[in-house]
């Protein structure tokens, strides 16, 4: 269209000029169009198929935004201190060999009998007179900052060893799954049986206490000297509460002797699979035995009480005092 307005304005010039009108470049036609012709953008001229693909790339380029994806906040988790590996030999002074000798080629010792109590309406019965009481009397000592065996002894039993003790959590975090590991070794020191337990409580805090019980098949007479070392780890996926002890004391049935007590369970949740353990001592505050009596049939609802009552195994530990510890796991239903 602007080539016809233009062609139309050359042939009204030659109009005028032949008429007499001005001439050559002294003055330009008043028709405004010419000027409009001449100044028209040169895109406009541009046809259509070449103008389209200039005009899809603005398109695409206004459209086409980078996708921006935002960084994940991260997150920080407490990192409890690492838990070492104590070695504990049963030989006082550091040696790459035991030297200490733990001697079991006899029977230990029997506990003096005294008739002291008696069942109601039965003729009176030979019982143990230990000292009640909830707690061993220990002496305070600086302890390690990790999991290490407090306490432990060993004797025969039925041509095993049984070998028992306390662990200890001197570390500023709670543990789960602590486990003694056990190597025994003969007189010439040669290795000859290896064994493993866990500790009665699959949690451990802050410097609380727990005992294990391992037994070892191997002969006792072959034993000379054992080397321990304790393994735990950091993290669970099952939870532990502990549970309130009381009422603890020693009855007489059929002429043994069994641990009463009360569980109480002071937790706003559930528990469930009931571990309750009795710890013996001697008058040293040293461990003699353990008894775990395990109550997985067992339920303490928020706030109730659950009665228990473990059988000791026979007079073949003497004894002056125990502490009964109890333990049971978050319920998920």
């Amino acid at each position: 269209m602007p080539r016809v307005s233009l062609l139309a304005a050359t042939v009204l010039l030659l109009f005028v000029i032949s008429c007499g009108g001005p001439a050559g470049g002294d003055a330009l036609p008043p028709d405004t169009d010419i000027s409009s012709a001449e100044e028209q953008d040169p895109v406009a001229d541009t046809p259509s198929e070449t103008a389209a693909p200039a005009q899809a790339a603005e398109e695409a380029t206004a459209t086409a935004q980078p996708t921006v994806t935002p960084l994940a906040t991260p997150t920080e988790t407490a990192v409890p201190l690492p838990t070492s590996t104590s070695t504990e030999t049963a030989v006082p002074t550091p040696t790459s060999t035991p030297t200490e000798a733990v001697t079991i080629t006899a029977e230990p010792p029997r506990p003096t009998a005294t008739p002291t109590a008696s069942a109601t309406d039965s003729p009176p019965q030979p019982t143990l007179t230990p000292t009640l009481t909830a707690t061993a009397t220990r002496t305070h000592t600086p302890v390690p900052a990790a999991v290490f065996v407090r306490s432990h002894t060993s004797y025969a039993s039925d041509s095993q060893l049984v070998l028992v003790g306390e662990l200890v959590n001197g570390g500023a975090f709670e543990v789960f799954g602590a486990r003694v590991h056990a190597e025994f070794f003969s007189s010439s020191g040669a290795s000859i049986a290896v064994a493993e337990a866990l500790a009665v409580f699959g949690k451990l805090e802050a410097e609380s206490s727990a005992p294990f019980r391992m037994i070892a098949d191997v002969d006792p007479a072959e034993v000379q000297s054992y080397e321990l070392s304790v393994f735990s780890d950091e993290f669970s996926i099952t939870e532990f509460r502990a549970l309130e002890v009381s009422a603890v004391t020693l009855v007489e049935r059929g002429g043994r002797l069994a641990v009463v007590g009360r569980l109480h369970n002071g937790h706003e949740t559930a528990l469930t699979s009931v571990v309750v353990a009795v710890t013996f001592y001697d008058e040293a505050g040293e461990v003699v035995d353990v008894v775990e009596h395990p109550m997985f049939g067992e339920t303490i609802t928020p706030g109730a009480d659950l009665l228990f009552e473990i059988p000791l195994p026979g007079a073949e530990r003497a004894y002056t005092n125990l502490q009964v510890q109890a333990q049971g796991q978050l319920s998920l239903f």
